[in-house]
């Protein structure tokens, strides 16, 4: 019974060392970082996010069924002229560009994908 509890010890110290060594040899995992800005040319879910929210503040503005963005999560031309419409609702600089302050505004007015746009 001895022997079998000291080869149960000695197998876990094993795989402990093991994979003690296999963390300190492993990449370091590292969080994905928010673009800072959004603007004209991106594409991805940030750009989703944004015209989700432009498309909802409008059809709550114009009691709408649906807004004037194809949520496609390209950021063309069209977006970059909703996003600067966007942003004179809220008195912002309207330079059709997603940053801190009108990135603020459109995280704050969806609340329903709110904190999935945040991350």
């Amino acid at each position: 019974m001895r022997i079998k509890s000291v080869s149960m010890r000695a197998g876990l110290l094993a795989a402990t060392a093991a994979l003690g060594v296999g963390s300190l040899l492993a990449p370091a995992a590292t969080a994905a970082t928010p673009p800072s800005i959004i603007s004209k040319g991106d594409t991805g879910h940030g750009v989703w996010c944004v015209q989700h929210a432009v498309n909802l503040y409008y059809e709550r503005q114009y009691n709408k069924k649906s807004g004037p963005l194809a949520e496609d999560a390209v950021f063309g031309t069209s977006t970059a002229d909703w996003v600067a419409w966007y942003q004179g609702q809220y008195g912002l600089h309207a330079d059709s560009v997603v940053g801190k302050s009108t990135g603020f505004w459109l995280i704050l007015d969806d609340s329903y994908y709110g904190n999935y746009c945040k991350a």
